[in-house]
């Protein structure tokens, strides 16, 4: 991040000036990904508008490198002093090994100049030279064009995920799991056994807020009263076969969230369980719900959202690169 009171809008890539930078990178975005914006993303085009505002304390996220937006340590492209493409890097561990590139974004009257390649190539030296040794970034599975530059410099497909939507209150029938399955509430003592099930069957993670770090998902006391003063609820569901894990649901609700449901499953048992563990879930949440959320690998499991009036929203491809240590 560069912040500089005599800055020079110089043409060609460079580092992001969040100062001079962000009110130019939010038009950008929004007229690069406006159709596919959610929520999270509109707010973090306000974000940006808000902290290109606060001056000279922004120095102080520098301080502050985990959880800070992607645009701390992004670049840019200019052309003409117009902003014509920039990218976004973010750590999302405290060892600072494995970040994120996000909003690998290129204004459409300056595509296929090899924008896009010179900000990916400055974005991966630079988190290189902070200690990444993973780089995970997504992209529409429309997008071709960008899905083949990231695969020629190296990245390879880790998982395709759809984001579904349902809206409007649906009842749901679910019937008892049947002998020799159970099913029973995850207990604090339970978390090694839903950690090694998470890791082996979803090693790619749960959601894209949070790839690779199944650990956050951890069961303590701070979490607890955290739901307890926002109001939100946590569900954590294991399945069981003759005793033995094979899968797991969870349900978050409540008024300070979208209610969202994720699950996992052993590959063996996915074609016989896995629109029980829809309904189930489902059922859990009732007919309070009027919004629902669901982040899930693309697949056989398409068929039950619509049964149960969901819409698919964004279907994603999530890539990954090692980089050399």
């Amino acid at each position: 991040m560069v912040i500089g009171l005599n800055f020079i809008m110089q043409d060609g890539l460079r580092s992001v000036n969040v100062q001079h930078d962000l009110p130019e990178i939010a038009k950008l975005i929004e007229l690069c990904f406006g159709d596919v914006l959610d929520a999270s993303g509109r707010a973090a085009i306000r974000e940006m508008r808000t902290m290109s505002r606060a001056g000279p304390f922004l120095w102080l996220m520098s301080l502050f490198p985990i959880g800070n937006p992607s645009w701390q340590y992004g670049f840019v492209y200019v052309s003409s002093g117009l902003v014509v493409g920039n990218i976004g890097a973010q750590p999302i561990n405290s060892a600072m090994d494995t970040w994120l590139i996000a909003n690998v974004a290129v204004h459409p009257d300056y595509r296929r100049q090899g924008i896009a390649k010179q900000l990916v190539q400055a974005a991966l030296e630079s988190v290189a030279s902070r200690g990444a040794t993973r780089v995970i970034l997504q992209v529409d599975i429309e997008n071709n064009d960008a899905a083949n530059l990231y695969t020629k410099i190296g990245f390879e497909t880790l998982t395709v995920r759809t984001i579904w939507h349902r809206k409007g209150k649906h009842l749901t029938d679910c019937s008892p799991f049947q002998a020799p399955i159970r099913i029973r509430q995850a207990l604090r003592n339970d978390w090694p056994l839903e950690y090694s099930l998470l890791n082996k069957y979803s090693p790619e993670g749960l959601t894209w807020t949070a790839p690779l770090q199944i650990e956050h998902l951890r069961p303590s006391i701070f979490r607890d009263i955290g739901h307890l003063m926002t109001g939100n609820q946590e569900e954590r569901w294991l399945i069981l076969r003759f005793g033995e894990l094979i899968g797991w649901i969870y349900i978050l609700s409540g008024p300070g969230v979208a209610d969202q449901i994720r699950w996992v499953i052993s590959p063996q048992w996915r074609s016989d369980l896995e629109h029980e563990l829809l309904k189930y879930a489902l059922n859990r949440l009732g007919n309070s719900s009027s919004h629902v959320w669901i982040e899930h690998p693309d697949g056989e499991a398409n068929k039950f959202f619509h049964q149960h009036f969901f819409e698919s929203t964004r279907t994603l491809r999530w890539m990954q690169i090692d980089l050399p240590v």
